[in-house]
């Protein structure tokens, strides 16, 4: 029999064949257990803020003396799903007078003391239970609630929040013992003629100090950049953010102007600047849908790829890593040619912890074309001190030709000046002059650096000529046609574009894109043609599209069109993915972990106030505030990258529960303190009716 298996006396597969199968199902039951182990991590997390909270209102009742009927994590609140009547809580115990348990609902927490409910229409019934006679002027049991001087009952109200914030120290402290792992913002490319483009931000410049911050912070994370910039531009608008960056050892200083284009309902602001990555190989090392999965290239998770063509890689030393953009600037440089990666991979054999050196053969990508080019629009953008600046360059200027080559399609206006790197270049522009009127201008460069490409946005996307510090616009009209597509002629405007795919497509590319790119596709000012093609470059082969055109003022019914490789077109990007640059940020000392808590709790706490303050003016909507499920979503976003992520976002919603719970709102601690001050003032209590 071999290595067969017998199965109810039949001779059955062999255990070698049913070896994929069982690795699929052993990685299925590893993710699910890791999954229930973040689930867990997130619900003691957040279960244990609420329990803080509620602790401090408790510890200060049974300090002055008030009986606490119930102490619950959660509210044991009756549930019932038709005739099914759920449990009210997930457990409970009685230790001596006061109930202890854990609700079914898992929305927040609560202590009953005795003779204080939050509904103040019940404070009547409530106070009838707590009289010593029947008379309604007798007095309150001396253990009850409203019987306790005011004094008392605020810091008893006020405990829940002085015992989040408390805590919020501790664990940020603790974090910071243990080492929290995050990203620097350290750039990793930018968008083309973005903020961070203008403000000439390049691969590897480390941003140490961003809009308000007293000084530099060499850990500043890219998360809490980006939430810097959010902020920011909701709160200064059009002004320039200052920032400071390290580039070799030098510091440098300048500002830059977060946009809201980059976002499709123009409601977040961003500076178009991408995280830093390393030359490790991502879990996912490419799109299963993609050229160079379909070429069978052997790129494995965990795989580090140390040199391209023979020529190794050096570390960066700030990181003792590989910088990604170390590699793409490798791979941009020969983006038309076929590149031997030199990887440095995992033994097969478990037990072995050496390493084995692979060489991979990497073709060039072909891109994806719509069939159609498309007619260049003006100059949008120009970099101070660039190439583009030096040759003179204006705003609004139409590319026409490059090196007396006429440009039929903007699209391939990138390749066309990459391919003559090192070279002189002429470009003639249309440009309008004094009175308007279009004149050529040809505009020469001597010393383009290689081949290079910036990024183009999902929203609001531009391409540039790389090195040179030009971007500009694509106009969505039609110039040249591929003799494949019959049904569109030069001269049409593309007004709408929408993928058609079938279900397994679709689950597939769900992983990498936003839903909304599989609804019909508005060519405008969010979704442009450069987008769009960037966008198609990660779509499977042979994707249709129905495209609606207008000719001649008028709109055509919708045309169905397929896309295609180029034959003699490449792109730049590979598709290979790479794991993002990590580093540590560990206290030096217990001192040292103290301080830094404090100082997180701090900056959290001002988040928090800054963010309200935008809500209550009006300057951001409430697209940013989350209810529940998105704060366990969030919590889950930060296990995932360990405790200590986790204990630093627990940190964040102990601020944010000791500000919102605080805030002046009937049924809230700031409530109760309200109607409490008020009480101190008056020298009796506010009418239940006003309350």
């Amino acid at each position: 029999m071999g290595n067969s298996l017998l199965i109810n006396g039949s001779e059955a597969i062999s255990v070698l064949d049913q070896l994929p199968i069982l690795l699929a199902e052993t990685s299925r039951l590893a993710s699910l257990a890791n999954s229930f182990w973040v689930g867990l991590q997130v619900a003691v997390g957040l279960g244990f803020v609420i329990f803080v909270h509620e602790l401090g209102h408790f510890l200060a009742a049974k300090t002055f003396g008030v009986r606490c009927d119930k102490f619950y994590v959660g509210f044991d609140v009756p549930i019932s799903l038709g005739p099914i009547k759920l449990p009210r809580t997930l457990g409970k115990f009685q230790w001596g007078e006061t109930e202890y348990g854990i609700g079914i609902i898992p929305l927040g927490g609560y202590v009953k003391m005795l003779g204080q409910d939050d509904d103040p229409r019940n404070a009547e019934e409530e106070a009838a239970k707590i009289r010593e006679g029947e008379d309604q002027d007798a007095p309150l049991d001396p253990r009850s609630y409203p019987a306790k001087p005011v004094w008392q009952r605020m810091i008893i109200i006020s405990a829940g929040v002085v015992m989040n914030m408390i805590f919020a120290v501790i664990l940020a402290g603790i974090a910071y013992q243990n080492g929290v792992p995050y990203r620097p913002t350290v750039a990793g490319a930018v968008y083309g003629g973005g903020p961070a483009w203008m403000a000439d931000i390049q691969p590897g410049d480390q941003i140490i100090r961003v809009a308000d911050m007293k000084q530099d912070f060499e850990h500043l994370r890219y998360d809490d950049f980006g939430m810097k910039i959010v902020m920011q531009g909701f709160e200064t608008q059009d002004a320039d953010i200052p920032f400071a960056s390290i580039r070799d050892s030098q510091r440098i200083e300048k500002a830059l102007k977060p946009t809201a284009e980059y976002s499709r309902e123009k409601d977040i602001y961003r500076v178009g600047l991408l995280s830093q990555l390393t030359s490790e190989v991502a879990p996912v090392p490419m799109a299963e849908y993609g050229y160079l999965a379909q070429q069978g290239v052997d790129l494995r998770p965990g795989d580090v790829i140390d040199a391209v063509d023979g020529s190794p890689l050096k570390p960066d030393p700030r990181f003792d890593e590989v910088l990604g953009t170390s590699l793409t600037s490798r791979f941009k440089a020969k983006w038309e040619q076929p590149l031997s990666l030199t990887v440095s991979r995992k033994s097969e054999d478990a037990q072995d912890a050496t390493r084995d050196t692979v060489e991979i053969e990497v073709p060039p990508v072909p891109v994806h074309t719509l069939g159609m080019g498309f007619a260049p629009g003006p100059v949008s953008a120009i970099r101070d001190g660039s190439l583009a600046a030096e040759a003179g360059f204006q705003l609004g200027d139409v590319i026409q030709q490059v090196n007396d080559q006429p440009v039929e399609d903007a699209l391939q206006l990138p390749s066309m000046v990459a391919r003559l790197a090192g070279q002189p270049v002429t470009v003639q522009v249309a440009r309008a002059n004094s009175d308007g009127v279009k004149e050529n201008v040809e505009l020469t460069f001597t010393n383009v650096a290689q081949a290079h490409f910036d990024a183009i946005a999902v929203n609001a996307g531009q391409l540039t000529l790389g090195g040179i510090g030009v971007a500009f616009d694509v106009l969505p009209v039609v110039q040249s046609v591929d003799d494949s597509v019959e049904s569109v002629q030069p001269g049409d405007e593309v007004l709408q574009v929408q993928w058609i795919l079938d279900d397994e497509q679709q689950k597939k590319l769900a992983k990498d894109f936003n839903e909304a790119m599989f609804e019909p596709l508005v060519i405008g000012d969010a979704i442009n043609v450069a987008s769009l093609f960037d966008v198609m470059q990660s779509m499977p082969d042979g994707v249709s599209y129905e495209c609606v055109v207008r000719r001649d003022g008028k709109v055509l019914d919708p045309i169905t069109l397929t896309t295609s490789r180029a034959e003699d077109w490449y792109w730049h990007e590979r598709g290979i993915r790479l794991t993002p640059l990590m580093q540590v940020h560990r206290a030096t000392s217990v001192t040292d972990a103290a301080g830094l808590g404090l100082w997180e709790t701090s900056r959290r706490f001002t988040e928090v106030l800054n963010f309200l303050k935008l809500l209550v003016t009006g300057r951001i909507g409430a697209k940013g505030l989350g209810g529940p499920g998105r704060i366990a979503y969030a919590a889950a976003s930060e296990a995932n990258l360990g405790v200590s992520r986790l204990l630093l976002f627990l940190t964040l919603l102990s601020a944010n529960l000791a500000i919102l719970n605080f805030l002046p709102i009937p049924a809230l601690d700031g409530g109760h303190m309200v109607f409490l001050t008020a009480e101190a003032i008056r020298g009796k209590p506010v009418s239940e009716a006003l309350q």
